[in-house]
């Protein structure tokens, strides 16, 4: 009996130091609380979009699903952020969110994270660019429970984006065909420049004409109005004058070399980051070439 009872006692110690030994191997091995709360989020990139571009900037915008794979929801409180261009920091910011961003559980929640870029501070950063710029987005998205516990999840993104530059614009000397005491048939020749390096599909441009501060035309140009890559394109606008209407102030510019001019108008670019609006408004000295 008292050789039973010490086996009994010896499978109990061994017990007992194998379930010690187990309880040492879980604690070595089972993945800490905060790291497994980031494996429930997941990030991913789903797509990149260029809004609001235009000559003096634009805003890339991030669309990144936040796949929440835990049982129980969260909130994007807040995120960081470094954003460079040619491997040049642009920004670097943390961003507080007023309202919390819902995260529910077990499924993907879409959120956009926009970066506002100015062109003329972009060049002041990182010096100048020509057609477009290679950036990478990197940064991390904090998330908190219902406990208001919080998790870091990092990501990173490259992207590139456009250096877009208003059309230039000049006017080649008014060619008047005919000349009368009433009147003149003229020809005004607006010539448009591309200075990028890609071709602007002009799909509208709407004009006003002002010979001093008198408006003497306005409408449409009509024709094929693309203009190729560094490339440039003149336009005839034809129209008759009357004097009568127009007025003797007119009617003596006419006898000069050149006189003031102002052309205005919109025009409307077709392109693949959306419709573009560029205005424009010119006041030059008009140069007359007269028959003959």
């Amino acid at each position: 009996m008292k050789r039973l009872e010490s086996g009994s006692g010896c499978r109990r110690a061994s017990l007992a130091f194998l379930a010690a030994l187990l309880g040492v191997a879980g604690l070595v091995t089972r993945p800490p609380a905060a790291a497994a709360a980031k494996e429930d989020i997941v990030l991913a990139l789903k797509d990149k979009e260029i809004r609001n571009l235009s000559s003096a900037g634009l805003t890339l915008v991030f669309g990144i699903g936040v796949d929440n794979k835990s049982s129980t929801g969260r909130e994007l409180v807040r995120y960081r952020l470094r954003f460079t261009v040619g491997q040049r920091e642009f920004l670097n910011m943390d961003v507080g969110l007023d309202e919390p961003i819902a995260v529910p559980a077990g499924r993907e929640t879409l959120v956009a994270l926009p970066v506002k870029i100015t062109y003329a501070l972009l060049f002041q950063a990182v010096g100048p660019i020509e057609d477009k710029a290679l950036c990478d987005l990197v940064g991390d998205m904090i998330f908190a429970d219902a406990r208001k516990r919080e998790d870091k999840v990092s990501f990173a993104y490259p992207a590139e984006f456009p250096i877009f530059r208003d059309p230039e614009i000049e006017c080649l000397p008014l060619k008047v065909n005919d000349l009368t005491v009433g009147g003149a048939d003229v020809v005004f020749r607006p010539r448009f420049a591309n200075p990028n390096r890609y071709e602007l599909l002009i799909e509208r441009i709407s004009y006003r004409l002002y010979f001093g501060s008198t408006l003497v035309d306005e409408g449409l140009v009509p024709g094929d109005k693309a203009v190729p890559a560094a490339g440039e394109k003149a336009f005839s606008l034809p129209f008759i004058l009357d004097f009568f209407e127009a007025g003797d102030e007119i009617r003596e510019d006419f006898k000069k070399p050149a006189f003031a001019c102002r052309f205005a108008g919109e025009i409307t670019i077709s392109s693949v980051w959306g419709p573009l609006m560029v205005r424009f408004d010119k006041n030059l000295n008009l140069a007359v070439q007269k028959p003959g």
